[in-house]
């Protein structure tokens, strides 16, 4: 059975979808490696640190208590 992401997974891939960026652009802009932030946005590795720059970048809330999606 498939993992469920979490609402902050799906944010922020809809986010990228939105501004037509994909996880390359994003690895790129933010120094790290892209199957690091692959692994992030979906889910396999959880970095508070990572998190949060990628929420910064983004422009998205990076606590799930703060998320509605």
């Amino acid at each position: 059975m498939a993992k469920k992401l979490s609402p902050w997974c799906k944010l922020a891939k809809i986010t990228l979808i939105k501004r037509d960026l994909d996880m390359n652009d994003l690895a790129r802009s933010l120094e790290m490696s892209r199957p690091y932030v692959s692994s992030i946005l979906n889910g396999r590795v959880y970095s508070p640190v990572a998190v949060k720059k990628i929420s910064d970048f983004l422009q998205i809330p990076d606590a799930e208590s703060e998320l509605e999606v």
